[in-house]
This record gives structure tokens, C-alpha cells and sequence, in this order.
């Protein structure tokens, strides 16, 4: 009998395994380690599963990440928003200068004439965000840009998610950038790191060097009252606790005999999908002048279907082959907001970002049915309820899917590592 059943071999199942010092077994539906941190390798080219990259600032993780990789590299963030034909630096509401005259006007009047209400993040999102920064920034980035993030309903997601994600300078700061350059560096993200060589997957790769993986094992069934793990092939694991990596929704199928309150609340666990395209293109003349030192880009405008593009090469060139560089293109909605690959390359040579000359070498399409997670109303107080019923069957549900939440690499390690800790202590 194995004490511990880990459900996912990502970067949650592995960092947990990787504290772990009880026996556990790890199962993986796909025939791959990594989840979302997993890498794959066309023609030369390193594509993740968009832009993983790593925002640590605990010295413990971020010594294991390095130690693991091989080495990180050490990035100050260039990001930017294309809007009305022009690129504005990250974070708009910081960055007012860079506006035309009437829009910069919307912005700092919105800005100066907000209401004096009790900013709270449990507000609907679209309140949060006028109360915030005003009226002109929320209609010119925040609305349309978080409308084609989430393809939700602005008005029914709560501000919960924004935590440290989203840059809140002061109306007098916001004010003042509308008139002079800013100079001041916001976000959790402006340092980042990244891998030195074979893109996210490198941390996998250290992760797995010394813990077994069983690859294609996805979880049918779970029995509780039993603690019995059924898995694909018949396979049957016996257990005294299971950490749960897998997105909630697929965990909660998975348990037989599943009390009616705990159904009712997993109806309310809402997400988005998203598509990430990865283009890999040879040049005889490099990137084009305007992305060379470019890491993401946002696009808030509707005539682009695509939310935010990055350039993998720019933040590593080991990335790309030589004479070559490569992207990383995200829309929400697999089935809605999707144009096809060719629409794609014309919109990106339009703007620029692809010469018509240059050669598409590499196209790689990843789709992700679990992407970002609804913040409603009625997230918190479900998941209190799954939360109660899953801590009594002694099963532990982590990571950014598991847990149900927005987070991040570091976030996950330190969870996942928090729990190997209690879990070692039983």
C-alpha cells in the first residue's frame, strides 16, 4: 500500500514529490511530464504552453528552480500594449503619456472625478476598475482587454483575481505620467527568470530526474469510502492521502458517490479556454526593428481576436534557431473567438511583427480547456463547501487548478512544498 496517491505529474504533483519523504505514487494522464510547464521542440525551436516565465522572489524556490534548471537567466520585463496603431509601455494606467490627446484627456478626467467609494475586491470587476483608476482608462484597456482575457461577463466577475497581477498606482500618480514619462517600475513582474537552455520544460526535466512518473495513468475513478484510486488500464492504488493537481471539476467527477451540496457547489466552478499558437519563422534579417527588445505584448482592441502575444526569442535566443525568431499568440475561447493560422500570420504581417518575405519554419497549436478561472460571487463560498468535503476524505487539492485560483510558478512550489512538509509530519 503507497501512504500518499499524487494525482498530475506538473509543477505542483512534482514539487510535491520532490519533498515528499513518504512513498507516493504518481499518475499522469498524458504521456508526459510537466502540464503547462512542459515544453515541446520543433525544427529548433523551444515552445511552451505560452509565456511561462518564472516571477520568484522566495530565496528557498528560487535557489531549488536554479539548482534544478541548470541555470536561469535574469530578465527586466519590456512589456507593451498596441492600441491605435502605436505601442504604449506596460502598465497602461502608468503610461498616459503615450496617448492621443482626446484619449489621455478621457483618462485623467476619469481618473480626477472617480467616485469616493470603499474600494473593495469583492466588487463586480467593472465597478472595482472605475473606482480604481476611472472611467477613460477602464473604457480604453480595462474593459476591452479583460473582455477578450476572460470572454466573460465583466459585470458578474468579482475584482478578487487582481491581487498582485494588476498594477494600482494612485490617481496622483496616474495623473501625473498623462504629462511626464514615468520612470517608476510596477508589477509583480518586472524582474523575471527563465531557463538557460530547453525552455520551461528544463525545470521538469530536473523535477523528474529522480522521481518516477507513471505516464499515461489518468484517474477514472476514486472511491472514498474505500480509498481506492482506479486508474486507466484497470489499475487499481489503495491510499491514505491524495494530492490532487488536476483541474477541481475533473477531481470531483472522479469521486463516486458525491454528496448533493458538493455536486451543486462544482456547477459554480466556471473557467475560460484558450488556444496558444506558437509561430516559428527564419529571417535573414532578424526580428523586425519594432520587437527586437520586446518580451509580450497586450492588445486590447477588438479587431485583433488575440489578447496577447509574446516573442519567445527576445527573452532567450536559444530559443530559436539561429537566422530565426519565434512567438507566442493567446485567444480565449476555443470555439468562438478562434481565427485559423493563416488569418493569423496576415494579421501579424499587417502589423509588421512578420516580414512578407520571411518563412514560416514552425507552427505549433496547444490548447488549454482549463485556462483562467472565473472569479464570481459564488467561486468562494463553493469552494468552501468542496474544500470541507475534500479535507474530510483526506484528499488535498493544489495548485493552480486544484486550488481553483490565479497563480503562479513560485505559488505553486511553495504550496506544494507547504503541504510535503504537513504531509511528512502525519
Amino acid at each position: 500500500m503507497k501512504e500518499i496517491i499524487i494525482i498530475g505529474a506538473g509543477i505542483s504533483g512534482l514539487t510535491t514529490a520532490y519533498f515528499l519523504k513518504k512513498p507516493y505514487e504518481i499518475l499522469e494522464a498524458k504521456p508526459y511530464a510537466g502540464g503547462l510547464c512542459a515544453s515541446f521542440y520543433e525544427d529548433g525551436f523551444v515552445f511552451d504552453c505560452s509565456g511561462h516565465f518564472m516571477h520568484v522572489k522566495n530565496k528557498e524556490i528560487k535557489n531549488t528552480i536554479e539548482k534544478l534548471t541548470r541555470g536561469l537567466l535574469k530578465i527586466e520585463r519590456n512589456a507593451a500594449i498596441y492600441a491605435k496603431n502605436k505601442f504604449i509601455p506596460y502598465p497602461f494606467q502608468a503610461n498616459l503619456y503615450y496617448l492621443d490627446y482626446k484619449t489621455k484627456k478621457e483618462c485623467v478626467d476619469g481618473a480626477l472625478r472617480r467616485k469616493d467609494v470603499q474600494i473593495s475586491s469583492s466588487m463586480p470587476f467593472l465597478t472595482w476598475s472605475e473606482a480604481m483608476f476611472g472611467s477613460g482608462i477602464t473604457k480604453h484597456f480595462m474593459k476591452p482587454y479583460n473582455q477578450k482575457l476572460w470572454d466573460y461577463d465583466l459585470n458578474k466577475m468579482t475584482a478578487e483575481w487582481t491581487g498582485d497581477f494588476v498594477p494600482k498606482p494612485d490617481a496622483k500618480s496616474i495623473v501625473k505620467t498623462a504629462y511626464l514619462k514615468n520612470k517608476k517600475i510596477y508589477g509583480y513582474n518586472s524582474i523575471f527568470y527563465y531557463p538557460k537552455l530547453n525552455g520551461c520544460r528544463a525545470l521538469i526535466d530536473g523535477l523528474t530526474k529522480n522521481i518516477k512518473v507513471n505516464l499515461n495513468s489518468k484517474t477514472q475513478k476514486i472511491d472514498v469510502k474505500n480509498k481506492i484510486v482506479l486508474c486507466s488500464y484497470g489499475k487499481v492504488y489503495k491510499y491514505n492521502r491524495i494530492v490532487s493537481t488536476q483541474a477541481l471539476p475533473e477531481l470531483l467527477n472522479q469521486i463516486t458517490n458525491l454528496p448533493s451540496n458538493v455536486k451543486s457547489a462544482a456547477k459554480n466552478l466556471l473557467s475560460n479556454s484558450v488556444r496558444c499558437v506558437n509561430i516559428g519563422v527564419k529571417s535573414e534579417k532578424g526580428i523586425p526593428k519594432k520587437l527586437k527588445d520586446k518580451h509580450w505584448i497586450y492588445f486590447p482592441e477588438s479587431q485583433f481576436p488575440f489578447y496577447r502575444a509574446g516573442i519567445y526569442s527576445n527573452v532567450n535566443a536559444a530559443n530559436a534557431p539561429k537566422g530565426s525568431y519565434s512567438f507566442y499568440v493567446e485567444f480565449s475561447s476555443l470555439n468562438e473567438n478562434y481565427k485559423n493560422v493563416e488569418n493569423l500570420l496576415d494579421d501579424f504581417k499587417k502589423l509588421g511583427f512578420i516580414r512578407k518575405k520571411d518563412k514560416i519554419a514552425a507552427v505549433n497549436i496547444i490548447d488549454m480547456p482549463y485556462a483562467y478561472v472565473i472569479f464570481d460571487d459564488k467561486r468562494k463560498k463553493s469552494l468552501q463547501i468542496i474544500k470541507e468535503f475534500l479535507k474530510e476524505c483526506g484528499i488535498f487539492s493544489i495548485g493552480r487548478y486544484g486550488a481553483w485560483e490565479y497563480s503562479f510558478i513560485e505559488k505553486n512550489m511553495i504550496d506544494a512544498k507547504a503541504l510535503a512538509d504537513i504531509l511528512n509530519k502525519e
